[in-house]
């Protein structure tokens, strides 16, 4: 287990292109898988960066989601 955690980058920025109505981009879905997957790889989120506004019909959030995770150095839940 050990191998494998140091395999790992220790730090990564994601840019997300995300579309809550999943019209262009990852949609809502796609976006709680990532997030899922990388919490279970060990990775905790550090920061997250909206850079977007509501979509052309105002009422939902389209735009990209800059992710800064880093792998703790210990894993706290199974």
């Amino acid at each position: 287990m050990d191998d494998l955690r140091e395999k790992k980058e220790k730090e990564i920025i994601k840019f997300f292109y995300f579309s809550e109505l999943g019209t262009c981009g990852q949609s809502y879905k796609e976006h709680q898988s990532y997030c899922d997957e990388m919490l279970k790889d060990g990775y905790t989120l550090v920061s997250m960066t909206p850079l977007g506004n509501l979509d052309v019909h105002r009422d939902s959030y389209e735009g990209t989601l800059v992710y800064h995770w880093k792998l703790l150095s210990i894993k706290c839940f199974k």
